[in-house]
């Protein structure tokens, strides 16, 4: 009866590992599904942003004859008679992407290892401690 008790409890306890590791691999890539999408969120602004100034360039560039002129002597080198011009350099300084998502953890200690951690332990541990309970009762009243 021993080795039957023992045998159910590790098949049991087995079954809820593996179920524990599918969930926690599938929590782990909500997780980063959630982070992509807000960082492809803020590109979307920043683009939106970026295509609005565009736009009131592009404007700017048909109706406005001062900024029509701006763009003829920076971009292509047209001047007015008797102009001596000096080539000038455009730097396009941009500040890089981080492109690693920070994750930040709120609680600290044994609930963080619980329930943040990367192997989520209150769940097997009650099933196992459920089952432990049933098996050992089932035991004792065949007996």
């Amino acid at each position: 009866m021993l080795r039957r008790f023992l045998f159910t409890f590790s098949i049991v306890t087995s079954i809820i590992i593996i179920f524990s590791v599918i969930v926690t691999q599938k929590r782990e890539e909500r997780r980063a599904l959630e982070v992509e999408q807000k960082e492809l969120a803020k590109k979307v602004d920043s683009l939106r942003k970026k295509n609005e100034k565009l736009k009131k360039e592009n404007k700017a560039l048909i109706n406005d004859p001062i900024q029509i002129e701006r763009e003829a002597r920076d971009n292509y080198g047209y001047t007015k008679e008797g102009e001596v011009t000096y080539k000038k350099y455009k730097f396009n300084i941009s500040e890089p992407e981080n492109d690693k998502a920070e994750r930040s953890t709120e609680s600290g200690g044994l609930e963080a290892f619980l329930f943040e951690g990367p192997f989520p332990w209150q769940a097997p541990l009650c099933l196992i401690v459920i089952a432990t309970v049933f098996l050992l009762l089932s035991y004792r009243y065949e007996h």
